[in-house]
């Protein structure tokens, strides 16, 4: 990978650890997130379909509308943001299956202790150098279960921001128990680091966003972008005359 692509992904990576906090502090509260009522429901997500873009609003309108009915039983409004919610499973999900992956890969595997003998060499000696050497492995054996820089499979740290800085660091080459990544393993994290990022972002609305619209502008014809996020109202701009609107043209 080029240094640049390198850091785009150093920065993906950094975000979600950074950001995953404010996820959680956003799931208990209220508010709309940009893209507003006039149109576009998903940011920069070029390659999904249009029938699964609608059928994901009307699931998550629906489910509101449930939430709200004053028939159901208990609290008449959902205690946690479905959206954010969504986010942090998905994000979790991938960065975790892609850690997996990528320790079954490079990651060397530990050392094991010394298996139990049942004999042992009649000369003093040697005797002594085969327990010398087994106290040696099995000390090996348990710094490397200690080890804080290996991946696991089970336990706590099983978490979105320290799988996001488990790869960081395979990224930037830090040293430890595994292997260089080739270059289709770190693709692999580039692009999993992007698409994840996106998702944190627009969570927050902390990151820009742009889509194409299916309308065509009405003084050229020619195609038109709306973009928004980090706090700012969305424009929609033509590609081809450059005028602007502060909301969809009619």
């Amino acid at each position: 990978m080029t240094t640049t692509a390198t850091h785009t992904t150093e920065r993906h990576l950094f975000t979600i650890a950074h950001h995953w906090r404010d996820l959680r502090e956003h799931l208990a509260t209220r508010g709309t997130t940009w893209p507003p009522t006039m149109g576009i429901g998903i940011i920069s997500r070029r390659d999904q379909d249009e029938e699964q873009a609608e059928a994901a609003t009307w699931r998550a309108e629906a489910l509101r509308a449930l939430e709200r009915d004053p028939a159901q039983p208990g609290w008449t409004a959902a205690p946690l943001r479905l959206d954010v919610l969504d986010t942090m499973v998905t994000v979790q999900a991938g960065l975790l299956e892609l850690a997996d992956q990528t320790a079954a890969a490079v990651q060397h595997a530990p050392i094991t202790p010394a298996p139990a003998r049942r004999s042992w060499p009649d000369d003093p000696r040697a005797r002594r150098t085969a327990e010398a050497d087994d106290r040696r492995r099995n000390q090996l054996a348990l710094r490397e279960s200690k080890n804080p820089r290996r991946w696991r499979y089970t336990g706590e740290q099983r978490t979105a921001p320290l799988a996001a800085l488990w790869l960081l660091a395979r990224t930037q080459g830090v040293r430890g128990p595994w292997r260089p990544l080739t270059d289709a393993e770190q693709q692999r994290i580039d692009t999993v680091a992007r698409v994840s990022a996106d998702l944190v972002e627009r969570a927050l609305d902390v990151g820009d966003g742009c889509v194409r619209l299916a309308a065509l502008c009405p003084e050229c014809t020619g195609p038109l972008d709306m973009r928004g996020g980090a706090g700012a109202t969305p424009v929609v701009r033509c590609s081809s005359c450059g005028r602007t609107w502060s909301h969809r043209p009619t």
